[in-house]
């Protein structure tokens, strides 16, 4: 309990006005105090709401972000499937160069335009249509 010490009561005065009115302002002090930490609890309120709504707001922009970065990462895939089927492609079509330029002295043989036809029949995608060679008759 706090003990006031007011220079102009004198201590020997007991009078029970005198201490009601003292007691009095002492609840008058600790009801301010008490409205005070009314406030300073309500602004802690609507700082943690405000911060709440941020870290929603964040939390959705984050979710945006790595909805993005998934996508991201699916082109790159596809993408990487694709340089995989386009160097592939290359590499045999160079292959193919090579065998007809280093054996024979033509690469309109029947055994290359069966190679052609076999890969043809591969059912996958190229990055150039290929041509089937056929052998055209004369017209009559």
């Amino acid at each position: 309990m706090t003990v006031i010490n007011d220079p102009e009561v004198p201590a020997t005065v007991g009078s029970p006005r005198v201490k009601a009115r003292v007691l009095e302002q002492m609840a008058e002090a600790l009801e301010d105090e008490v409205g005070g930490l009314y406030r300073r609890a309500a602004a802690f309120e609507e700082e943690e709401a405000l911060l709440n709504k941020e870290i929603g707001e964040r939390q959705t922009e984050i979710n945006r972000l790595l909805l993005k970065l998934d996508g991201m990462r699916a082109e790159r895939d596809r993408v990487m499937e694709k340089i995989d089927l386009v160097s592939h492609e290359a590499s045999l079509m160079r292959e193919r160069v090579f065998s007809c330029h280093d054996g024979s002295t033509h690469c309109d043989t029947a055994e290359a335009r069966s190679q052609v036809r076999d890969d043809d029949a591969q059912p996958r995608e190229g990055f150039f249509r290929r041509a089937v060679l056929i052998e055209h008759s004369p017209r009559a």
